[in-house]
């Protein structure tokens, strides 16, 4: 899988949002601490003061900011980005405000995607992480105040790509591709029932708060236009709690020093 050209960045991150301003900063420090050097980012109908927190990074050019006001917009999302920019980024991570993205051992994430430059995509595995337990949001960073998790029996997963070779966008988690599939981190074609979060790993914190899960149900989902159901919901994070996770704390100083 080679390249035509020289992209202009090396990682960059595919997201769209709605209601996410007391998160934005955190997530997009991290990533850039992790060797992310541009954000295509689609606001879908958000309320909240997100521009106020955009502002700096727009500046500096850290950001491509699209207004998305399409319902059940994500996937349309997604494909608009690779048709606009897929010459512009060697690796996409299509992720979303909840999930952090990072290699255990904190090399910057184009370091690790370069060991698949002969694929067209990498499927990160991402166990979910539950509210700890805690109602209100503590003061401290998401990736701090939030350190249970599920049993790695039950993990999702979301694909970073090489947006070239993208052919089709037909769900949020795996795509298709001109050539080829896309490859766990051991090298071989994604197997979602064998977990691997040696080379990478993306914490999914699903639920934050209990008091963060209310807002997450009431603002719906931007992949499906199925409304939230609040009783699933808190069932569901009662399962997140089972295992203390730490090992995003190793590169925590190199985001916020």
């Amino acid at each position: 899988m080679r390249f035509r050209a020289n992209p202009k960045h090396d990682v960059s991150i595919v997201c769209i949002f709605r209601e996410e301003a007391p998160f934005l900063d955190e997530w997009i420090k991290f990533h850039v601490s992790m060797g992310v050097s541009h954000f295509y980012l689609y606001n879908n109908f958000s309320t909240d003061a997100f521009q106020e927190v955009l502002k700096p990074y727009l500046e500096q050019k850290l950001v491509s900011f699209y207004d998305w006001p399409v319902e059940v917009g994500q996937l349309a999302a997604y494909r608009h980005c690779v048709k606009k920019h897929a010459m512009d980024t060697r690796w996409m991570a299509f992720i979303d405000v909840d999930e952090f993205l990072f290699a255990p051992d904190c090399r910057p994430l184009g370091v690790v995607l370069s060991e698949y430059s002969d694929h067209p995509g990498v499927v990160v595995h991402s166990p979910y992480f539950g509210s700890a337990g805690h109602r209100k949001r503590p003061p401290v960073p998401i990736t701090k105040a939030f350190t249970m998790r599920a049993s790695l029996s039950k993990t999702s997963a979301k694909t970073v790509a090489n947006p070239r070779w993208i052919y089709a966008i037909r769900n949020v988690h795996l795509f298709k591709y001109w050539a080829n599939v896309g490859v766990s981190t051991d090298g071989r074609e994604f197997d979602p029932e064998t977990v691997y979060l040696d080379k990478l790993r993306l914490n999914h914190y699903w639920s934050r708060s209990l008091d963060d899960l209310s807002d997450k149900i009431a603002r719906g989902d931007a992949s499906t236009s199925t409304k939230r159901d609040p009783e699933w919901h808190f069932q569901f994070e009662k399962s997140l709690n089972q295992e203390r996770d730490v090992s995003i704390m190793a590169c925590l100083d190199k985001a916020f020093p």
